[in-house]
């Protein structure tokens, strides 16, 4: 629970120091005012563009618009009922992972597995029969628990290929799916960081491909990937992310570079063109290749660097859209992936250019 304060028909938050919300309110009556104290630069931007989210009843949520009263966010509630649920993100937890879990069991064609080591448990949704030969499509979601967006967006494709055949025969015909909506509900409860350094300094504590030990879930999912790219099976491994409302856009993404490779010539207009098919007719999509990784270590730069993989993000956009968009999003994606028909440049043929200048 964050600092707060009641006031004459309002209470006022601090989040000036974590921006993540998730509260009950009871007894507040509709046209009850919240306002909340937030940080500046993309922080405030992103809950201004997207709103406060609740609920009625902690499982169906809107947005409400904030307006911006200087020091504080302002938002004035419509609700029912005896309490209603705060959010600064469309929340999507364990709980909401074994709702799936339960709503799907006994599909036909999908098999649930679980990874597990130390503490954590992942579950894996594979569909489709796997003959030893067909690529292996990863869908990950919930490296970084607290971009939610992209949890509901895996959630509705596992819930879509459980009762849309036709279009689940048509990708399933051509590889085997594997789906982690939520990869990691653990190791990172902070907007930042799970945990910080002796000089005060956070440490990024999820999705990070690179390190030796990381997260015991992310170990996981990427002994399952790195299985698929050695025995050259490897179609599309997209992770799914969130950056709320910081942009308008849901942007799907590749990088050129990383460490001593290079993606050029008809790999890389491959990958342009898939950048294109991949978005078309996702709600606020675009795409955009990237000369190298944001921040070192997650899965595209590990994966161009250490197998010369060509793979895929996106950042879902909660910018004027919510679940409902989210859900269309995820049935484009998996509508888009099954009409792809090569995902063969995934993977070199060949040792891909070296640049001089780089070092590893």
């Amino acid at each position: 629970m964050p600092p707060y304060e009641i006031r004459a028909g309002e209470i006022l938050f601090d989040l000036s120091h974590n921006d993540i919300l998730n509260v009950g309110l009871a007894g507040a009556p509709s046209g009850f005012v919240v306002r909340v104290r937030i940080g500046s630069g993309n922080v405030r931007k992103m809950a201004l563009n997207q709103g406060l989210i609740i609920s009625d009843d902690g499982l169906n949520w809107r947005a409400v618009s904030f307006a911006d009263d200087g020091a504080f966010l302002r938002a004035t509630l419509d609700h029912s009922g005896k309490i209603v649920w705060l959010s600064t993100r469309y929340p999507y937890g364990r709980d909401n992972l074994d709702q799936l879990l339960a709503d799907i069991q006994g599909t036909p064609g999908l098999h649930v597995y679980l990874l597990r080591r130390q503490n954590r448990i992942v579950p894996v949704f594979e569909f489709g029969k796997d003959d030893g030969r067909k690529p292996i499509h990863f869908i990950i979601g919930g490296e970084d628990v607290w971009e939610t967006a992209g949890q509901w967006t895996v959630d509705a494709m596992v819930r879509t290929l459980a009762s849309e055949p036709n279009l689940a025969a048509g990708l399933l015909a051509k590889a085997v799916v594997r789906i982690v909506p939520l990869t990691s509900p653990y190791s990172a409860t902070q907007r930042w960081s799970s945990h910080v350094t002796v000089t005060g300094k956070p440490a990024y504590g999820a999705a990070a491909w690179t390190e030796t030990e990381p997260p015991p879930e992310i170990a996981l999912v990427r002994e399952q990937v790195i299985e698929a790219t050695k025995a050259g099976r490897l179609g599309l491994l997209l992770t799914v992310h969130s950056w709320q409302g910081q942009a308008p856009d849901s942007r799907m993404e590749t990088i050129r570079t990383a460490g001593n490779r290079v993606i050029e010539g008809e790999r890389l207009e491959w990958a342009k063109a898939t950048l294109e098919r991949l978005v078309s007719g996702v709600p606020r999509g675009s795409w955009k290749i990237s000369e190298k990784i944001w921040h070192p270590g997650l899965a595209r730069d590990y994966m161009l660097r250490e197998h010369g993989a060509i793979t895929f993000r996106i950042e879902v956009s909660t910018y004027g859209q919510g679940i409902e968009a989210f859900r269309e999003t995820g049935r484009r994606l998996l509508a888009n992936i099954a009409a792809i028909p090569d995902w063969g440049p995934v993977l070199p043929i060949k040792q891909e250019p070296i640049r001089e200048d780089t070092q590893r």
